[in-house]
């Protein structure tokens, strides 16, 4: 049973992209679909014994390689942490592949979509249930092989191979830092398998520089500030690339690390205080982004990065748990959206610009209501599922104390009246307000029975996973994580965040209402951003906090031309000079032309290079002083 969860996507995988052309697009769906129904079937019957039952299992595939200290074997590790990343995972990756099918039915190259969606979750799935760090690393760096071939699936388009490239450079350089933190734990600590970390981990100079390194990884898949840059760009793949990758794959891989090697970071004062630092600033940047947004996809894509903030934050106050709770909610009403939004972008002649929209409440009633259920589970409606798990962060920087605790609740309430404000816009602006299409891009909705069952599963997910995981993953002397997830002795935020005042419990939801008033004020940036105060803070914003001119201008073109340097005066100066093409040409048009003038074919020369020869080594034979035996001679 837990070797065939992990196994079934990439069987399906295997069938649709080989044997595609044989099983047609139908087919291939069918075949994937079945995988993953498997899959997620078999996750939830996991779940249910692992961590409901409390029996964690583990799958011995034998040794892979062993060099000097290192001895890395197959090993599938089940515990309550990776059941939880795998019904998360299984559950929403189904709904995505179900919804493609009508999706994608008109793209002629679906059997090779299906087969990558599934060789992506199955990665997924070897990420979370890895129990070595080097096992891990391949599932790390299959999700971004995938995530670069999802998308760039319509490779016609310019922008979206570049954004391609751009996700996959971007996520080399947090790649590097990762390997580097793996490189060191093994040289501290002895070993890279997890159960060891959680056994040997202690209050050390090195646990900070292992845990800043594991943060570097963590910046790039999980789109933290400075290495976010590829996220928005992402949204040139296809919808539910845009729900797959954004809800419960690529993007948590960072957050389900931090959790992983949680008793490390207990350990880690320093990677603690980063962490929740890099997760506020986070959070206010992409809800600063996705105000003034006007790409459908994009404001959702930068919603997507200001929750995994609020993820890194309560990682960083040590309440991983609740972290993992907020991942759970977060793909079911974030995977809603994102795949509602496709709904109406399909039923609009694929048009994703919230100014060329609206109206659509009386075409599309039922996206209405979908979108809608998830935007208000997003920003924390009461009894919802974002209530349950964002409240409840709040709450805990909340009952923080010190610095961090005051700083982390200031920003993240600013962000929370920031999403209530850009979400609602979006409603208002692709439903509320009057159409604003061209007369071609008026169609007929017809959206298949395959697009709308997978919306009424996440909306079921997005109304109960709240309140049916709260007491289990949250509850106050629940053992639920038992040895999945470390905690320092000391740790009592997540004790104190269960008797804050009830006004201060109450105090999130005010950011509701403030941010709907502020969606339909500046539903549209005219007249407002004419001014010259807020022209600038428009067009900051418009250019991403500068992020993308720093990057290109002062890091990357620095670079490359230090690199042309190089290659001119090193690969083909010195190198090419001393190097075997350059003996060559030295042989060939110098020694042997020189060497060939000498053959004239004439006797006399001869004679008399032969007679310079012998007065030379006469000559030679003289100044050495050499001793000449004249009675061996006789």
């Amino acid at each position: 049973m837990f070797l065939c969860a992990v196994m079934a996507p990439f069987l399906g995988s295997a069938l649709a992209g080989l044997g595609g052309r044989w099983l047609g697009a139908r087919g291939s769906g069918c075949v994937t679909l079945l995988g993953l129904g498997m899959s997620a079937v078999l996750s939830f019957l996991i779940y249910h014994e692992v961590a409901l039952q409390g029996s964690p299992v583990t799958v011995d595939l034998g040794p892979w390689f062993q060099a000097s200290t290192v001895s890395v074997c197959w090993l599938l590790g089940f515990d309550t942490l990776t059941a939880c990343l795998m019904v998360t995972v299984t559950f929403v990756s189904f709904c995505v592949h179900l919804y493609s099918l009508g999706y994608m039915q008109a793209d002629p190259h679906l059997p090779r979509f299906m087969s990558y969606l599934s060789l992506f979750t199955g990665f997924m799935l070897i990420l979370v249930s890895a129990t070595d760090l080097v096992t891990l690393l391949v599932g790390w760096e299959g999700i971004g092989v995938c995530s670069y071939l999802l998308i760039g699936f319509w490779f016609h388009r310019l922008s979206a191979t570049k954004a391609a490239q751009k996700a996959m450079l971007v996520n080399r350089v947090s790649d590097t830092g990762l390997l580097v933190g793996v490189m060191m734990a093994w040289w501290y600590l002895g070993s890279t398998d997890l159960a060891v970390w959680t056994a040997t981990s202690t209050v050390a100079y090195y646990a900070d520089w292992i845990c800043l390194a594991l943060l570097a990884g963590a910046l790039g898949k999980s789109a933290q500030v400075g290495l976010h840059v590829w996220l928005a760009d992402a949204m040139e793949g296809p919808t539910p690339v845009s729900a797959l990758i954004h809800a419960a794959t690529l993007v948590t891989a960072g957050v389900y690390l931090v959790a992983r090697t949680s008793s490390l970071w207990e350990c880690s004062t320093l990677g603690r205080q980063c962490l929740v630092w890099v997760g506020a600033v986070t959070s206010l940047m992409a809800a600063t982004l996705g105000l003034i947004q006007n790409d459908l996809k994009r404001v959702i894509a930068y919603s997507t990065c200001s929750q995994l903030g609020y993820m890194m934050v309560a990682c960083g106050l040590s309440h991983y748990g609740l972290a993992i709770y907020h991942l759970m909610t977060h793909a079911c009403f974030k995977a809603l959206l994102f795949l509602g939004a496709g709904v109406v972008i399909h039923a609009s002649s694929d048009t994703q610009d919230l100014r060329r929209q609206g109206g659509a409440h009386q075409a599309l009633p039922e996206a209405w209501s979908f979108l809608l259920l998830g935007t208000l589970s997003l920003v924390g409606w009461p009894f919802l599922a974002g209530y349950y798990s964002k409240d409840a962060i709040l709450e805990l920087a909340w009952a923080t104390a010190g610095a961090t605790g005051v700083y982390s609740h200031a920003l993240l309430m600013t962000v929370a009246a920031l999403t209530s404000a850009y979400s609602f816009r979006v409603l208002y602006a692709a439903f509320v307000a009057p159409a604003n299409c061209r007369r071609t891009e008026i169609t007929t909705p017809d959206v298949p029975l395959v697009m709308w069952l997978p919306l009424c599963l996440l909306a079921t997910g997005s109304i109960t996973v709240g309140y049916l995981l709260s007491d289990a993953l949250i509850g106050w002397g629940s053992d639920f994580w038992g040895t999945s997830v470390m905690l320092a002795p000391a740790t009592f935020s997540h004790i104190a965040s269960h008797m804050i005042p009830v006004w201060g419990a109450w105090l999130p939801l005010s950011t509701v209402f403030i941010g709907i008033l502020l969606g339909i004020c500046f539903v549209w940036p005219m007249p407002w951003c004419a001014e010259a105060f807020w022209k600038v803070i428009y067009l900051f914003l418009q250019a991403r906090w500068q992020f993308d001119f720093v990057w290109n201008q002062q890091i990357a073109y620095p670079v490359l031309k230090l690199g042309a340097h190089t290659w001119s005066t090193v690969d083909k100066g010195v190198l090419e000079v001393l190097g075997p093409q350059g003996l060559s040409q030295a042989v060939t048009q110098w020694a042997v032309p020189g060497v060939r003038q000498w053959q004239t074919g004439v006797v006399h020369d001869y004679a008399l290079m032969l007679k310079m020869s012998v007065l030379a080594g006469i000559i030679l034979l003289a100044l050495s002083g050499a001793h000449v035996d004249y009675r061996a001679m006789t």
